[in-house]
């Protein structure tokens, strides 16, 4: 039986989605697959004794973004076991599996190495929308001409080999933007999306195993996201805080938004320079 390693990050509050999270996904997904959960976390109340599947790796709380940024150098701590499965995956913690998800729909196959997962919140959206990170001093640079899709930090893997290869790569990336005092626009997400443009050995599934919450969309809910908010002060946690725009503000942002003069500009002259990744 092939076996996948599924990584899963829950320190701080976090740690209260780990309950469902597991319970669903042994459930539904991956039935002919060897599931071995490695718990990257702090918390002491993550159960272990009745299942030797599941590895807890102990590791500090970080600030925001760092606790996401830095992802891929807290998966190689533990490259030895990841080595021994077949498949890896990485999953954000606020997320169940709501119904059977087949090896054959969801794992890469053929030619294909990487699975990414389509950004719900710009599927079906022109190139010129999605939100690289444009700025050409970050790892994470996209031209505006390039790239094809926008995919979500929250839900990919491979087979182990290539899983390895890009935590490594994009583990460099970042720890070289650090050294020039450069986070991109979406931390590893942006890194993400900047290794995946361009290949042709990714598997791109449809944002039905990443379904938003809390937005109105038409695919099927096979993985979910839950609410955050339900279990605690998201914004306090990041120390981020809302800020109440008047309505004159928030209608001028809609309309910036749906005219993208500039960004129309910056793609023709990109497009005029053959910019390449």
């Amino acid at each position: 039986m092939k076996s996948i390693g599924i990584l899963y990050i829950c320190t701080g509050p976090y740690a209260l989605f780990w309950d469902d999270f597991y319970s669903t996904f042994e459930k539904h997904f991956l039935k002919n697959t060897e599931k071995r959960y490695f718990v990257f976390t702090d918390s002491d109340d993550i159960v272990t004794s009745a299942e030797k599947r599941i590895k807890v790796i102990k590791i500090e709380n970080q600030p925001w973004p760092l606790i996401t940024l830095l992802r891929f150098s807290t998966f190689l701590k533990i490259e030895d076991d990841m080595k021994k499965c077949d498949y890896l995956m990485f999953s954000n913690a606020n997320i169940v599996c709501d119904m059977d998800v087949s090896e054959e729909e969801f794992l890469p196959s053929g030619s294909d190495a990487i699975f990414v997962t389509t950004h719900p919140g710009y599927y079906g959206k022109k190139k010129i929308d999605y939100p690289y990170e444009r700025r050409k001093k970050s790892l994470a640079y996209i031209p505006w001409n390039c790239g094809s899709i926008y995919v979500i930090g929250a839900m990919f893997g491979g087979t182990s080999q290539a899983f390895l290869d890009m935590s490594k790569a994009l583990k460099k990336n970042i720890e070289e933007d650090l050294k020039e005092n450069i986070i991109a626009r979406w931390h590893d997400e942006s890194h993400l999306n900047r290794y995946v443009a361009g290949r042709n050995d990714v598997r791109v599934l449809s944002p039905e195993y990443c379904y938003p919450f809390g937005m109105n969309v038409t695919y099927e809910k096979k993985i979910s996201a839950v609410s955050k908010m339900a279990k605690f002060d998201v914004n306090s946690f990041k120390g981020v805080y809302e800020v109440r725009r008047s309505f004159p503000q928030r209608a001028l942002g809609k309309i910036k938004r749906t005219i993208k003069v500039k960004e129309g500009l910056l793609y023709l002259r990109d497009l005029i320079f053959m910019k390449h990744l």
